[in-house]
């Protein structure tokens, strides 16, 4: 008898603490998973960190943590990590009532990308570990990782060339810190302008005159296009590193810069495009677009940029330095960058290129042609 109330106790119990674990192993349970807020470049580690908290009065034995992350991110301890098209990340904890957990995961960041984790699963199980219970939870954290900088101090004595004082007389400002002589006073000039030195020596009132200088800005053109059937991948990583080094480049010059490019940004899916500005908000603003840039994604046509962006320099009293980055040399490409250059100052075609590869860009007034030469065997 006493054996038959001990296992109807028991069963009793067994019921209890399942329907208890049922009812209430997600309640007051939160996990949170986030990335650094700090962005990265490629090569840099970053870091992951897991927040299990459990105020309830309720513990879980076991607690799975399931998520998925880019395989391009890749953990410094694999264990508990499988991977394929992802990496899977399958975390277990043991967690006591009302305890906090903390874990932090080191990974190194293979390729420049925008990383997002959206959603993880929690399992759990009632004491015995005869039942399991399933629970998906929405997460929201996301990780930059910008394209690696070259060193580009090669293109320093070309860049400073281009970047050289342009001094003109057309516009209607002029610049103080180009002096260009003296005169007698009129009637419209500002009392700010008298040279009381020249004007003591003379007797008469004189006044400084100023050359304009011309406000200038980079546009850098980053197109991946591909004229035959062969997608060179890694080509277009490097054209996206110089376009991020250059525009860098420029922007700690202190020259304005905007960028044009047809690939598609991940987020958005329109064309990766950056409006004129400087500092280093832009810098980084660059540094993201070219972070989301997909190149598994249709890019639109170069050509009709450059035609679409001559009419709209047509009538510009600017003159900027373009910087065409393309392994792509097609006639109608080079005819409408041609056309294009005819609107600013100076103009740069790189061409990232193998070294088997031939550079086909002709050679017009005022552009340089610079070849990139890439390694194959490099990441």
């Amino acid at each position: 008898m006493k054996i038959l109330l001990l296992l109807a106790a028991a069963g009793l119990l067994y019921i209890l603490q399942d329907w208890i674990y049922k009812t209430l192993w997600d309640k007051n349970l939160s996990v949170s998973i986030h990335f650094q807020d700090k962005a990265v470049l490629e090569g840099e580690q970053a870091t992951l960190t897991e927040v299990i908290e459990n105020r309830k009065l309720l513990p879980l034995a076991y607690l799975n943590v399931k998520f998925q992350v880019s395989r391009n991110l890749v953990f410094q301890n694999m264990e508990n990590t499988s991977v394929s098209d992802f990496n899977y990340k399958n975390d277990v904890f043991s967690v006591l009532f009302h305890q906090r957990i903390r874990r932090t995961l080191v990974f190194s960041c293979q390729k420049r990308g925008y990383y997002e984790i959206t959603q993880s699963d929690i399992i759990s199980s009632n004491l015995l570990m005869t039942s399991e219970y399933i629970s998906t939870l929405n997460q929201n954290t996301y990780l930059y990782v910008y394209p690696r900088y070259l060193n580009i101090d090669c293109l320093d004595v070309p860049f400073r060339k281009m970047i050289g004082t342009m001094t003109s007389r057309q516009f209607l400002y002029e610049d103080p810190f180009e002096f260009r002589g003296i005169r007698d006073y009129t009637s419209t000039d500002p009392m700010n302008s008298v040279n009381w030195t020249a004007s003591a020596r003379t007797g008469d009132l004189m006044v400084n005159v100023h050359d304009s200088t011309s406000s200038q800005e980079a546009i850098i053109i980053l197109n991946l296009e591909t004229e035959t059937v062969w997608v060179y991948e890694q080509l277009h990583e490097i054209a996206i590193r110089l376009a991020a080094s250059i525009s860098y480049y420029f922007l700690n010059t202190g020259v304005p810069t905007r960028m044009i490019c047809n690939g598609s940004d991940c987020i958005t899916d329109q064309v990766a495009v950056i409006p004129t500005g400087s500092g280093l908000r832009h810098v980084n603003a660059i540094a993201e677009v070219l972070a989301r840039i997909d190149l598994t994604r249709t890019v639109v046509s170069c050509t009709d940029q450059l035609h679409e962006l001559t009419n709209k320099m047509a009538n510009s009293t600017s003159a900027p330095l373009y910087i065409m980055i393309s392994n792509s040399m097609s006639n109608s490409l080079q005819d409408a960058f041609e056309q294009l250059i005819k609107t600013g100052s100076s103009a740069m075609w790189i061409a990232p290129l193998y070294e088997d590869m031939e550079l086909r860009v002709r050679k017009v007034p005022n552009m340089e042609i610079i070849r990139w030469e890439v390694n194959k065997y490099e990441n």
